[in-house]
């Protein structure tokens, strides 16, 4: 890990890299020509490396995949090294994994590929768990009010996975198993395609996933009873293509992914479902074609995305036929920017269809929106102050609604930076939560559209030893959705809970390696959130929101002695609630991590890592649904490649 002095949180905003809050940001950041630029603090806090970004709307966590490298974690293990996240594993290695941010529900925030948003009106937030690993190059989790620059849905934040870029000449190779019958391989190829670079990256993952755990058959608390997770398999492939081209006074940028699986559906602990499965498939492709100068110093880009799914499952009984879903979206939209002698202007119209079709239907379902966008970033008084509001009106089928942000930044000192941000966003219900089973969810029509305020404020302090920062938020949520077990399959079903409100304090901090042959360096976040209901039966009024710890806190600190390097940590989830009467709690846990990496060759790198989960091999842990997860895990990964990866923890 490295730590930039504090001149180093600040970057040139060029004019063609702030398109836009739905742009691709990994597809419009690199190669654009040198065009009028504003420089503005920045109030990104990355791992392992200490940066600011000045971003006043919200704070932000990059979670680099350079820094776990060859360990076995899946994005939901990546983002849950942020503050204010709570990731949610339904039952362990390749099943449903959901995120939540400040108090939201899944649903609330905003998941991307590159920018392209992959929440779909099958409703119950994205399975992060569809998304391959092994093409993770980073993960930008944004916090805050966000819904003025990422679209209706962002009420907690949102999630940026960032794939990795075309390098031509660049490969990798990557191989591993472990524990409960679990391999995967993955392999990555670029190339110049005349004055362009094309990437290529495939995936495979597969897991028995049969392990044991200890069953609690009475109240919580109570005497165990040994047992075995029987049905949890699970399979998926995909594949990856992506093009960066530079054009006349432009430059092309294009993806397409192909991914799919299945896994089987175990139930409750208490109430195995030996017969349950899902299968489902994802088709993205996304285009971008950005002219520079297109109206005098302006830059105009066109950009486009399809999106294909399918989700078959058999949940409702062993003689059953399955349930089987098809969805499609596509959307066109238009990205003006400019910059002025204070800052950068930017504006954007969009367009988009969904349609979405199953079994005893009826018939098919469709969901037209339309949006517009203009948002502002001014740097005053030389750029120690910031100024950066954004609005968007947006309507999709027959909910429309505006969203709205106001932030602001202040540079106090040479290490020290001040923000603060207000904002409106809300959810419309998708037509699955609406009309449509789906898998483990099954749909509720009466559902109204989720609307939420926040305001929230923060410290960072960036210096050479590293960085600590520090933010306080409050939200108020309107009609939230929570999702609760309605059956003895395990199926979820979305309610309206009302009202609630979510308060708390995010801290984070990251040290520089310390000198010498041990190269230390540490990292962690806390995570201090209170939520209460505040409108719904009277048994529910001041409980909690279910499922949501007022405690969390992830530690991990390393060394890298030469060409090896060692890690520990500790992940820490207090207590919670399953229902909103707060008579079920889930009891804290407490799962510590260790891993060892070597270099074993220099040309081409090969590293060979050792991870080990769950180091005290704790047979009671649960989800939030109480159902067991995985006890000790270990897993090698042998990885080769073109390019020698950064050594550091």
């Amino acid at each position: 890990m490295s730590a930039r002095p504090p001149s180093a949180g600040r970057t040139a905003i060029a004019l063609a890299c702030a398109a836009g809050p739905a742009l691709a940001p990994a597809l419009a950041s690199a190669q654009e020509p040198a065009l009028p630029a504003v420089v503005l603090d920045e109030q990104v806090i990355r791992l392992p490396r200490a940066e600011a970004e000045g971003r006043p709307p919200a704070t932000i966590t990059v979670v680099d995949r350079s820094t776990f490298e060859g360990e076995a974690k899946d994005v939901g293990q990546l983002v849950s090294a942020a503050p204010g996240v709570v990731v949610e594993e339904h039952g362990g290695m390749g099943q449903l994994t959901t995120v939540s941010i400040r108090g939201s529900t899944p649903d609330g925030v905003k998941v991307l590929l590159d920018g392209l948003p992959l929440n779909t009106a099958f409703g119950g937030g994205v399975d992060l768990s569809t998304i391959p690993r092994a093409w993770v190059d980073a993960v930008e989790v944004v916090r805050g009010p966000e819904g003025a620059r990422y679209g209706a849905g962002a009420l907690g934040g949102a999630l940026n996975v960032v794939t990795r870029r075309p390098s031509a000449g660049s490969w990798s190779l990557e191989t591993g198993g472990g524990s409960y019958d679990t391999a995967r391989v993955a392999a990555e190829l670029a190339a110049a395609v005349g004055p362009g670079s094309l990437m290529v990256a495939a995936s495979a993952d597969t897991t028995g996933g049969r392990f044991p755990f200890r069953l609690d058959p009475g109240l919580p608390g109570g005497p165990t009873v040994a047992a075995m997770r029987e049905n949890a398999e699970a399979r998926r492939a995909g594949l990856l293509a992506k093009l960066a081209r530079p054009l006349s006074r432009g430059r092309l940028d294009a993806l397409v992914e192909v991914s799919g699986g299945h896994r089987g559906l175990p139930g409750f602990a208490a109430s195995p479902t030996p017969w349950a499965w899902q299968d489902d498939a994802r088709l993205l492709a996304m285009g971008r074609v950005a002219r520079f100068g297109a109206i005098g110093p302006a830059t105009l880009a066109t950009r486009g995305h399809l999106r294909l799914d399918r989700l078959d499952a058999r949940v409702t009984g062993p003689r059953d036929p399955p349930v089987r879903q098809r969805g499609s979206a596509a959307g066109l939209a238009l990205d003006a920017t400019g910059s002025h002698a204070h800052g950068v202007l930017s504006a954007s119209l969009e367009a988009s269809g969904e349609l979405i079709d199953a079994d005893g239907l009826g018939r098919r379902r469709e969901l037209l929106g339309v949006a517009a966008a203009v948002s502002e970033d001014l740097a005053l008084a030389g750029g120690r102050f910031r100024l950066a509001p954004a609005v968007r009106a947006e309507r999709a089928g027959r909910f429309g609604g505006v969203s709205g942000t106001l932030g602001l930044g202040a540079r106090l000192g040479p290490a020290l930076r001040a923000r603060a941000s207000v904002g409106r966003t809300f959810r419309p219900p998708g037509v699955a939560e609406l009309h449509l089973q789906q898998g483990l969810l099954v749909p509720n029509p009466d559902l109204r559209p989720e609307t939420a305020v926040a305001v929230d404020a923060g410290l960072v302090a960036d210096g050479r030893a590293g960085l600590v920062a520090v933010t306080g938020h409050l939200t108020r949520y309107d009609d939230l959705v929570v999702y609760e077990p309605s059956d003895a399959f395990g199926r979820l079903k979305p309610f309206n809970s009302g009202r609630a409100m979510a308060s708390g304090l995010e801290v984070e901090g990251a040290t520089a390696p310390v000198g010498g042959p041990l190269r230390a360096s540490a990292r962690g976040s806390y995570t201090f959130l209170a939520t209460e209901l505040l409108r719904g039966a009277p048994a529910e009024v001041g409980h909690w929101i279910p499922y949501r710890p007022r405690h969390r806190a992830v530690l991990r600190a390393a060394l890298a002695p030469g060409p090896a390097t060692a890690h520990v940590e500790l992940h820490h989830l207090g207590r919670r609630y399953r229902d909103r009467r707060g008579v079920n709690p889930i009891p804290p846990s407490t799962v510590w991590n260790a891993g060892l990496s070597a270099r074993v060759a220099r040309h081409p790198d090969v590293r060979i890592q050792l991870e080990v989960l769950n180091l005290a091999d704790d047979r009671t842990l649960t989800d939030g649904l109480g159902d067991p997860l995985p006890p000790r895990t270990v897993m090698i990964t042998l990885r080769a490649g073109s390019t020698p990866q950064e050594n550091a923890p």
